[in-house]
């Protein structure tokens, strides 16, 4: 198995190069918590729309996501540094007000969520995931879009209802699964634009023609893989001696 540690593509206006960060400690999963998420409940969730099955969610609202982020490897590590308002100065009123559109629900980037250049055009290029290669993915298989396998949170510009846990599938907890190559596939790869109050700038890969990822999982071209062996080839990898 083999992670996309230095993603590069050259294209015609950009070289990109984005390097996904090692995994912590195992015995650690600790996550700062933001200002926010050691006071919610107060003045500062104005803004927000409780519902009556929102006791998990921060403030109540699921589009917040959930009070606790994760804390276990490896998850707790992608959300190290994460901060789900984009900063501590940022709130809730202010955020969604920035980030959702008069119906409530969250808007998305244009051209796919890929940076643009100066000229309004989306960064990508066709590249090929080779077999052994490690992706990822927040979210239903039903979608089309995974990322390096254990790129921070925050490099991936997802709002932070992406970490929701999804109750009908407690297999795959905040809706995280990871997955192995193990037939070639051409994507459409770049990087993924800032957005909701993220810095993005990790990679992301587009599955195309080719479908979903679950059209994927029955072709043969991925598996699924469990998350636990992205902490124990971590260990491997620190335990290590030259």
């Amino acid at each position: 198995m083999k992670f996309l540690t230095t993603l590069t593509l050259t294209l015609p206006s950009l070289v990109v190069s984005s390097a996904i960060n090692g995994l912590p400690d195992a015995s650690t999963g600790a996550i700062p918590a933001t200002s926010l998420d050691r006071r919610a409940g107060s003045c500062l969730c104005h803004g927000a729309t409780a519902a009556a099955e929102g006791a998990d969610f921060l403030c109540g609202d699921k589009r917040l996501g959930p009070k606790q982020l994760p804390t276990k490897l490896p998850l707790g590590s992608f959300v190290a540094s994460y901060n789900r308002l984009g900063s501590d100065d940022i709130t809730v009123d202010q955020f969604l007000a920035a980030w959702t559109g008069p119906d409530g629900r969250y808007r998305y980037p244009p051209q796919n969520g890929f940076t643009l250049d100066v000229h309004g055009n989306a960064i990508n290029g066709t590249l090929t995931l080779g077999v052994g290669t490690l992706i990822d993915r927040f979210g239903s298989e039903y979608g089309s879009y995974v990322s390096a396998a254990s790129a921070p949170f925050s490099q991936r510009s997802l709002p932070p209802s992406s970490l929701d846990a999804d109750p009908k599938n407690p297999d795959f907890p905040y809706g995280y699964h990871l997955y192995k190559v193990v037939r070639p596939f051409a994507v459409v790869g770049g990087p993924i634009a800032p957005w909701f109050g993220q810095p993005g700038l990790g990679a992301q890969f587009y599955t195309g023609d080719l479908g979903n990822i679950m059209k994927l999982i029955e072709g043969g071209y991925i598996e699924r893989q469990d998350p636990s062996i992205l902490v124990t080839q971590s260990q491997g990898a620190c335990t290590q001696s030259g």
